[in-house]
């Protein structure tokens, strides 16, 4: 898939701004606070309906407005498709999304329009950090692929806020019927037999493929880079019941913590190498080998499922990766197009099929966006079509 144009509207530092990417490379470079990355920002809000970088959507609207929206225009292999986002914090509906400019229902029919995989400087931490990092890498992946596993994890969270909430009532010494948590219990239950199977299945796939990247990259075969799903249920099964029977035989000690103990919240991802549990002993560089190989293999997941190259956005990745990684790198990004910020163009030599972008700021500190190097010819595309909605 590629991205034909990009638009935003007092998103982030950006006032207004309108861009036709080069369906390759597109660098854009600038000093630090530019809004280089505000851009990514936005085009991962139009692929997830969220920032990946902050949980409040008001903090990307622009200082002063009441506020922001970012649209793309996608060409898929079987057509186009606009997509769109708005964001307005001061109104009961804070977050619209807009299909083919028509207002959707929910925030799952925005899945699956665009596609996209996400690699910034912390992503580089992904072995080291705690299980939660591991936790939304997998649920990114997933929510993208399918909209039924979106909506079951929505459902699950719903479902465990509601849990925690009684807990903590209970815990400060309030009342609850057990039959109250029971119709919790059973509103998480239920979601996990679409969310284990889904996490255990695409687990498969990244390892098997995420080895294979991590050999190509390190030249050693003899280190063997290994990824399995650490699941609440240990064992194959019938799912609803046994979900279910484990969060009513924890409630005492739940109540104590105040919090839920069990669940698919709590899954992880162990990464290792030879055997060997990463975060114990792996280096700088083999923790960086094993996270990139991890975001390669999510892209070559996405390509197996559903036939279309996701966008690949890199946030100032290039200035961590030594020289190997880094060549590595740009011979995968070949054929997929990519957005990558960084503050050294020299970072990109050997990269073709590329265009350049300055983001710079002007007077009143707001982003800019300059094109330096055209790189090869687009065939001209219909405009971005203009959404009423959206003024």
């Amino acid at each position: 898939m590629i991205i034909e144009s990009i638009k935003l509207r007092d998103f982030r530092n950006y006032e207004e701004l309108t861009l036709k990417p080069h369906p390759g490379v597109n660098i854009l470079f600038g000093q630090n606070g530019s809004g280089k990355t505000n851009l990514l920002e936005a085009v991962h809000y139009c692929a997830l309906g969220r920032s990946h970088r902050t949980s409040i959507d008001r903090e990307v609207v622009r200082k002063g407005m009441p506020m922001a929206a970012c649209g793309v225009q996608v060409r898929r292999e079987n057509g186009r498709i606009d997509v769109a986002v708005k964001l307005t914090p001061g109104e009961s509906r804070k977050k619209q999304v807009f299909v083919e400019r028509k207002r959707a229902q929910r925030l799952s029919d925005l899945m699956g329009n665009l596609q996209c995989v996400i690699f910034s400087p912390e992503d580089l931490m992904l072995v080291k950090d705690g299980p939660a990092v591991r936790r939304r890498f997998l649920d990114m992946l997933l929510s993208q692929l399918s909209t039924g596993y979106f909506l079951a994890l929505q459902q699950y969270h719903k479902a465990l806020e509601q849990r925690n909430a009684i807990l903590r009532d209970v815990k400060r010494g309030g009342r609850c019927e057990n039959g109250m948590l029971d119709a919790f219990e059973e509103a998480m239950a239920i979601p996990c037999q679409t969310l284990i199977p889904m996490r255990r299945h695409v687990l498969d796939e990244l390892a098997e493929c995420a080895g294979q990247k991590y050999c190509a990259i390190s030249g050693r075969e003899t280190e063997q880079f290994g990824m399995r799903y650490v699941g609440c249920l240990r064992e194959d099964g019938e799912i609803v019941s046994r979900v279910r029977d484990a969060l009513r035989q924890g409630r005492h000690e739940d109540i104590l913590k105040g919090a839920t103990g069990f669940g698919v919240h709590r899954d992880d991802i162990a990464l290792t190498l030879s055997g060997r549990d990463m975060r114990l002993f792996a280096s700088q560089g083999q923790i960086r080998t094993a996270a990139l190989s991890m975001k390669l293999a999510q892209m070559e997941v996405f390509r197996r499922e559903t036939g279309e190259t996701p966008v690949l956005l890199l946030d100032d990745v290039m200035s961590e990766l030594d020289m190997t990684r880094r060549t590595s790198l740009l011979r995968e990004m070949s054929g997929v197009q990519t957005f990558i910020t960084c503050t050294d163009e020299s970072d990109l030599e050997g990269c073709r099929e590329k265009r350049s972008y300055q983001v710079f700021l002007s007077k009143n500190s707001s982003a800019r966006v300059r094109e330096i190097s055209q790189g090869e010819e687009i065939p001209p595309q219909p405009d971005f079509q203009e959404d009423p909605e959206l003024q």
